[in-house]
């Protein structure tokens, strides 16, 4: 489905589907990048059922000819994920608009940091805000990774609390952030 985008960048979004072992993924993606990747529906704790058995593709869709670039790389990504977390490393991020969009603000050098935190890693608000040389910016990190419009890709589920695992989608994804993590081998907050 095409729609014109209303955010600072000027080309026309399409939206798609990708199924996962934790449910069904809404991308937003222009030709230049992606503008979203998240859960599409109300996905809760209380209905957090992930399938491992279930195959990670496109919806709907019976060729990919006419899709944008971002998406058919943010599938390969989530393939390559949900098969084996370590072999993302290896793969480009694919382009996110919003980084160019918001260049040079703090949430988006909160967000290119957290870029670089390896799967089956975690970090605190604390060492990210540290890392950018700015310690007393913890809450600022906490609010870009509440605002963080590609989930997965920029892995905001590896943040954490200093003292606990902390809350996933406002404390309504708990279940599925240690999902995230245990899939990545960090088992510390099962």
């Amino acid at each position: 489905m095409k729609k014109p985008n209303t955010k600072n960048c000027h080309e026309v979004v399409e939206e798609h589907r990708i199924s996962s072992p934790v449910g069904i993924f809404l991308v937003k993606s222009c030709h230049k990048g992606l503008h979203y990747n998240g859960l599409d529906g109300k996905v809760t704790d209380e209905n957090f059922t992930p399938n491992n058995r279930t195959h990670v593709g496109l919806l709907g869709e019976v060729s990919t000819k006419n899709i944008p670039t971002p998406v058919i790389e943010t599938l390969s990504w989530m393939q390559a994920y949900f098969e084996n977390p370590a072999q993302v490393q290896h793969l480009p991020i694919p382009n996110v608009c919003a980084l160019e969009d918001k260049q040079g603000s703090f949430t988006v050098q909160v967000w290119k940091e957290l870029a670089k935190v390896p799967v089956g890693e975690i970090v605190t608000y604390g060492q990210l805000a540290n890392k950018l040389n700015n310690p007393g910016a913890v809450r600022a990190v906490g609010s870009a990774m509440k605002n963080n419009p590609v989930c997965l890709v920029l892995p905001c589920h590896r943040v954490v609390r200093a003292n606990g695992m902390g809350n996933y989608h406002g404390g309504t994804r708990n279940s599925m952030k240690a999902w995230l993590l245990h899939h990545e081998g960090i088992t510390k907050f099962q």
